[in-house]
């Protein structure tokens, strides 16, 4: 009788026990508030209907998940001789194969939370060297377990699918944001398609396809061939650096008296340094021009900052999906805005400088003004484009390094030319060397396009004026059109895809004719203050009321498509093609009324705040941090070599924005100024700084 009781007794407790520990995330319970740290609870809703046998399949497909990746059935002998001398050698425990094995990325904890992308140990892999090499290879996984019925694990999986991609999409300047990075170590003597049919035949029944791409692939001490280009960039700095020795050590701080001791000064260091920080007012200086150039220009360095973090892994990669997802994060959304500052200003620069011409002279000499622009773009974007295909490719590794450093090289070795004829931005992100300056060739064309439409305003106003209203409009029934008939949007919308975004880029964002409006509102402004139309005396009150009705326009373009933004959003056309075709005017209206008020003295007490000496510093070395700085960010994403805990605050990483300030001196001084000073030597006709970007 004791017996059967005790028996009895057993079965009630283990009864008991199950439920005990069974997992329902529905109820707060200890689990969920400590260990989980709440991430979990958003889950109870739907966990509800999950019925038991979903839970046993889930845990199923954990339980076979692939432990140890070899190519078993490579396409060479040498492959398959050593895929099974690791796993013999695993056996006995050797301490290479424990390596090989111990590099491979394994299920970490906190998937959950965006823990999702596992890289391995990068250099544990590559430091195998006995019987079989080490090759470390970054593979891309697209998981869609929401087809199985987890919807909600599918979406907190993907960090809340903030940005959309799948396993083809171009990677090396836009980021792979669904595709899940995992780093396997493998035995160098099997290739890429060995491991992408090892790993698709083992995981395909989980629901994951995987994707391996050669250049995603690394051996210790590989060789890169030697190219020609290469030879010629290393010949173009050694020259640099040549002229940077002798200026420097032959400037004895006179005047030079020939055109070679003029060029050798051009070169000193001493002196470009000495003009980098003389913060005294040039003769041609607008007002309010530093300022708006110094304050878009920081935005637009967190917006980019930005994208390149989303490259990166984090251990809560959902906080940062949550943070950009937040209203005020509309701020960096909009940063087309931004972008949209610089055609403004280089409107009103380039309008007011062909101006000048026009009243000194009565024409506009084609041929200086086009020269003196290529001599103050082309010689530091030469050098940018030179370093990052032929140089940078060979300082650093790092798991993503092929990709986002090697893969962008490559890019650049095949489309460098575009870039320099400046026609790169009718060729869409995919084929163009340093994405980020598609804005310069934007520029470059609607700077040779004014000089007809100043000619004609000049001579003819009212046609001018008429033909550049007219223009204007076009271009904003283009970007509408455009937005409506490819789906797309110039804000960057909670849950866009990689393929919508560069769909933007190509039919409208990188497009002169698409981008001319605000361009247009600057060379407008530009005539109007010039000629002297636009003097109004105001009182303090009615300066102060200009300035609440152009910060809430401001405001007002910022912050209208901020629904867009949030978390959940599904695409609608008319708001996208509005945003669009008006953002542009809104935005050239702020700038118009805010530029036209500090021009004529109305900035009240911000008048300190706008003539900083921070801005005029900056506003010197501004077109090397507009350069340099993606160079930079992508360096780091590329030797990154574990995730990192995501705050807010990564957003301003002090050491790498001192990185982007120094290299933007360094770079101006040693290559900006000295061939714009060439240029004043050999063919300009006046010693006055021509300041047109």
């Amino acid at each position: 009788m004791t017996a059967r009781a005790s028996v009895l007794l057993l079965l009630c407790a283990c009864a008991f026990a199950r439920e005990c520990i069974e997992l329902t995330l529905s109820d707060r319970n200890i689990l969920s508030d400590s260990i989980f740290n709440g991430t979990i609870q958003k889950l109870g809703a739907r966990n509800e209907s999950y019925d038991d046998s979903a839970r046993v399949d889930l845990l199923g497909l954990w339980g076979r998940f692939p432990k140890v990746v070899v190519p078993m059935n490579g396409t060479s002998e040498q492959c398959r001789r050593d895929g099974q001398m690791f796993l013999d050698a695993l056996d006995r425990l050797e301490l290479w194969a424990l390596k090989m094995l111990d590099a491979t990325a394994k299920l970490p904890s906190g998937i959950l939370s965006g823990n999702a992308n596992q890289y391995g140990d990068f250099d544990e892999c590559l430091s195998i060297d006995s019987a079989v090499r080490g090759k470390y290879c970054l593979a891309s996984l697209q998981v869609n377990i929401a087809a199985m019925g987890y919807e909600r694990l599918d979406y907190m999986i993907h960090s809340g699918h903030y940005i959309r991609s799948n396993v083809t999409d171009m990677g090396h300047r836009v980021p792979r944001y669904s595709s899940l990075l995992w780093g396997v170590c493998i035995p160098s003597s099997c290739s890429s398609f060995d491991l992408e049919d090892e790993l698709s035949q083992k995981l395909s029944s989980l629901g994951i396809s995987a994707k391996v791409q050669n250049t995603m692939c690394t051996v210790k001490d590989f060789k890169r061939p030697y190219s020609f280009g290469k030879s010629l960039a290393i010949a173009f700095f050694l020259a640099i650096l040549i002229l940077l020795s002798l200026g420097t050590i032959l400037d004895d701080g006179k005047e030079a008296a020939t055109n070679f001791e003029k060029l050798l000064n051009a070169f000193s260091l001493k002196r470009n340094l000495r003009k980098v920080f003389d913060l005294s007012d040039s003769p041609t200086r607008v007002k309010g021009v530093d300022a708006f150039r110094g304050m878009n220009a920081f935005a637009l360095l967190l917006a980019h900052k930005s994208m390149a973090m989303a490259h990166s892994p984090y251990v809560n990669k959902t906080s940062y999906s949550e943070v950009f997802g937040m209203p005020w994060a509309v701020i960096g959304r909009s940063a087309i805005v931004y972008t949209d500052s610089f055609l403004y200003l280089s409107g009103f620069l380039n309008a007011h400088n062909l101006l000048q011409d026009l009243e000194k002279k009565g024409t506009i000499d084609l041929k200086n003004r086009l020269l003196a622009r290529w001599f103050r773009l082309f010689p530091l974007f030469l050098s940018l484009m030179l370093f990052c295909t032929y140089v940078l490719p060979d300082l650093n590794n790092g798991p993503q390094w092929n990709l986002v450093v090697e893969e962008h090289s490559r890019v650049c070795e095949k489309n460098m030319w575009k870039s320099f004829l400046f026609i790169h931005n009718y060729f869409g992100f995919e084929e163009m060397c340093l994405t980020h300056t598609h804005q310069l060739g934007i520029d470059m064309q609607l700077y040779v396009g004014t000089f007809p439409l100043m000619l004609i305003l000049w001579k003819f106003k009212r046609l001018g004026l008429a033909l550049i209203v007219a223009i204007a409009v076009s271009s904003t029934i283009l970007r509408y059109l455009a937005t409506h008939w490819y789906d797309i949007s110039m804000f960057v919308y909670y849950g866009i895809s990689v393929s919508k975004l560069l769909d933007a880029a190509r039919y409208s964002y990188i497009l002169p004719t698409h981008r001319a409006t605000i361009y247009l509102i600057g060379v407008l402004m530009a005539y109007f203050i010039k000629n002297n139309k636009s003097r109004v005396k105001l009182s303090d009150n009615q300066a102060r009321l200009v300035w609440c009705v152009s910060f809430g326009i401001a405001a007002f373009t910022i912050a209208s498509p901020y629904r867009m933004g949030l978390e959940g959003y599904q695409y609608e056309h008319f708001p996208a093609a509005m945003f669009a075709a008006f953002a542009p005017i809104l935005w050239g209206l702020f700038m118009s009324i805010a530029h036209w008020a500090i021009c004529n003295d109305y900035a009240g007490i911000g008048t300190a705040f706008v003539e900083s000496r921070v801005f005029k510093f900056f506003n010197k070395i501004a077109y090397g941090v507009y350069l340099t700085q993606f160079p930079i960010f992508f360096y780091n994403v590329g030797v990154q070599r574990h995730a990192e805990y995501y705050t807010p605050f990564l957003l301003i990483h002090v050491p790498e924005m001192a990185v982007v300030l120094i290299i933007s001196i360094l770079a101006t001084v040693a290559i900006e100024m000295p061939f714009n000073q060439v240029y004043r030597i050999y063919f300009g006709k006046s010693q006055i700084k021509l300041k047109e970007k």
